[in-house]
């Protein structure tokens, strides 16, 4: 994906289905926030700061020490760079991409706000519904994606009116490739039906998740990460 006959296997690789006897794998959506109405309150609160880009509400509702990578970036500064992405901090030739960087961030924190989660023990949440949901086997987990809606198209081409091939539920499905220029994803099912989903309808168990846990009283966002 990323010498000719090399070339053929790689072909002949893609079109395979997830392993021997891959069966219909789907990711539904979870959300057990209900479970726990002070954090079911605190998340509702939480949505409507990130809803306003209200940097200082979001602030006063995540940790001290909260996580925003797997290195050595956390605590309130870095979470407060990550809302307001400062233009002085590019390149003087970049600072104009300072505006669609901090929207995409905040879009980035609502979507998985309101994709549901799951807890892990009494004092920790995690969100969406799709970090830890099952994934098929025999497949690099950074080719898995799910679908996140109903009805969803799949069509023969990567363009918004090619013939749709057939319609998608929640499906568990393999990443082929990304259609460069587009918004549309190469995907293979269990079965090995290949076709073109949006991006809008699909994300990687690698994306963005939050983790919330309950310190000394009180609901915290405590790391809001991606990657493996």
């Amino acid at each position: 994906m990323r010498l000719i006959c090399l070339a053929c296997l790689t072909v002949l690789a893609l079109a395979a289905p997830f392993a021997a006897g891959a069966q219909e794998l789907k990711a539904m959506p979870v959300d057990e926030a209900g479970e726990n109405t002070e954090f079911a309150a605190y998340r509702d609160v939480l949505l409507a700061a990130v809803v306003k880009r209200d940097v200082e509400a979001v602030l006063s509702m995540a940790s001290e020490d909260v996580r925003l990578s797997f290195g050595g970036d956390g605590g309130q500064a870095a979470l407060r760079a990550f809302l307001e992405v400062d233009p002085e901090s590019f390149e003087p030739a970049r600072r104009h991409e300072a505006p669609a960087m901090r929207e995409r961030n905040w879009a980035d924190l609502e979507t998985v706000l309101r994709m549901g989660g799951r807890f892990d023990g009494a004092e920790r949440f995690i969100a969406p519904y799709t970090f830890g949901a099952e994934m098929p086997e025999g497949v690099d987990p950074f080719e898995v994606m799910y679908v996140t809606g109903s009805g969803v198209a799949l069509r023969d081409r990567p363009i918004r009116f090619a013939d749709v091939v057939g319609r998608l539920d929640h499906d568990v499905v393999r990443q082929v490739d990304w259609v460069s220029g587009t918004a549309y994803v190469e995907v293979a099912l269990a079965d090995g039906t290949q076709g073109f989903v949006h991006g809008e309808y699909l994300r990687a168990p690698v994306d963005y998740r939050a983790i919330f846990e309950r310190r000394e009283g009180a609901w915290k966002l405590v790391a809001f990460v991606a990657g493996e």
